[in-house]
């Protein structure tokens, strides 16, 4: 045994505890080397032992070396992981400040270990409320997005402004529903925790470029039928004095409970390939707008939609309301946490 490489760790006068280095040739160590940690009672008589590998010294040494009571004695607040000036000033903020004012004093940090030693430093809550915040405002610059594409879409000429907007020169393509297709695909947090991810709906060779195949949460295979903000919704009988759908509107409806027959009659094929179900398949129409609806209007649009089984008609203005409803419920959750 080298004396160099043990070390009594402990004693209390019934137990002793050791630890022992081995494997070390000429006073050089390679990934051969061991850790033994082993105990005593006072008479000498062995109780337990237990050997590290390589690996696991390398990760209790990482472990150790990240507490800074261990590490430098805990010379500035005693905490179990040390917290530098610069950590502490965004923290403070943290509780404050929106993402860009936290980004900007990160961006401030000289190395990586500042950045790690931030990350360590905050709580679950913190780091809760960091996300948090990130995607606060990532919804709150969507949903901005996705209001200027359809104020460029009532202007007619969208293709063209959209290349020409930097903002939007992202979702840009050669056809006006690719455009807001761009944009959903990006964006798929718009319909809450109804799906929870897309699959590449380019096998099924009866879909259109439009149509979006997602996968609901509960393990389901769903569609999501893709119109532009212009789709003519509804048309008003002066006869029987009511809506009744608008032709565009009529023939989607048609078009989906095409899709509705075939997803049935593919069901074995598409849960090989997706490796997901498909029972009683639901599609979902997004198409048209309503924030100028009578209450007549909106009334038809919910008979309609309360007697189309496992389809449902969304409009452009529901999405914006719902990006709404979650900015909203983001701001009580944070202002609830504070």
């Amino acid at each position: 045994m080298s004396v160099p490489y043990h070390l009594e760790l402990f004693n209390n006068g019934n137990v002793r505890l050791y630890v022992n280095f081995s494997k070390i040739k000429g006073g050089v160590a390679d990934e051969n080397m061991t850790m033994h940690f082993y105990a005593t009672n006072s008479h000498g008589i062995p109780i337990f032992t237990e050997q590290l590998g390589i690996a696991e010294m390398r990760s209790l040494y990482s472990h150790l070396d990240s507490i800074s009571i261990i590490k430098d004695g805990a010379k500035k607040s005693g905490k179990f992981i040390e917290t530098t000036e610069e950590i502490n000033l965004l923290l403070a903020h943290l509780k404050e400040s929106e993402l860009n004012t936290i980004l900007q004093l990160l961006a401030k940090f000289e190395s990586d270990e500042k950045i790690k030693g931030l990350l360590e430093s905050l709580s679950d809550l913190e780091i809760e409320n960091l996300i948090g915040a990130y995607h606060h405002k990532r919804i709150s610059i969507e949903l901005k997005k996705l209001e200027q594409l359809i104020a460029l879409e009532e202007k007619g000429n969208i293709v063209e402004d959209v290349k020409n907007t930097s903002d939007l020169a992202v979702y840009s393509a050669g056809q006006g529903e690719r455009i807001f297709q761009n944009w959903i695909e990006s964006n798929l947090w718009i319909f809450g925790v109804d799906y929870i991810r897309k699959h590449d709906s380019r096998k099924i060779a009866l879909l259109s470029e439009g149509d979006i195949l997602m996968e609901s949460a509960d393990g389901y295979l769903d569609l999501i039928e893709l119109k532009r903000p212009n789709t003519d919704l509804l048309k008003f009988d002066s006869n029987h004095k009511c809506y009744y759908p608008h032709p565009e509107l009529a023939q989607v409806i048609g078009q989906s409970l095409f899709y509705l027959q075939k997803l049935s009659e593919y069901k074995l094929n598409l849960e090989k390939d997706y490796k997901t179900k498909v029972i009683m398949p639901r599609i979902k129409i997004i198409a048209g707008r309503s924030n100028g609806f009578s209450e007549d209007q909106k009334d038809c649009i919910r008979m309609i939609n309360s007697n189309l089984n496992s389809i449902k008609i969304q409009t452009y203005d529901d999405l914006l309301l719902c990006g709404q409803l979650l900015i909203k419920a983001n701001e009580h959750s944070k202002s609830t946490n504070y």
